[in-house]
């Protein structure tokens, strides 16, 4: 296990798990991949709003694996950050945020 996985604490995770976990998100062409991407849910995050809850493109680190012995990088995703909230907290099979044009919107399933 990668010793940065083991540093995730209230201050998220390590740099390279940062940057190792931003290069999961979608690229959409058109735009740089190193600013803009989306999550597995469509919705736009922006590299620099890591962990910013007040920004509509702010994005968390989602684990997979959480519910099991940790899977290490494998098991975790970025996720624009009301759909980690809806992931992690609520049902999630209720609405997802996603892209409408170039903002997100929330979309019942």
């Amino acid at each position: 296990m990668s010793e940065s996985l083991s540093s995730h604490s209230a201050e998220g995770y390590d740099l390279e798990v940062v940057r190792s976990v931003w290069s999961l998100a979608q690229i959409i062409p058109g735009n740089d991949p190193e600013v803009w991407r989306k999550d597995e849910f469509g919705a736009w995050i922006h590299r620099t709003d890591y962990r910013n809850r007040h920004s509509d493109f702010g994005w968390e680190i989602a684990d997979y694996g959480y519910s099991r012995r940790s899977m290490g990088l494998a098991s975790l995703r970025p996720m624009q950050w009301q759909n980690y909230l809806d992931f992690m907290v609520a049902a999630r099979n209720q609405a997802v945020v996603t892209a409408d044009g170039l903002r997100n919107a929330r979309r019942l399933l």
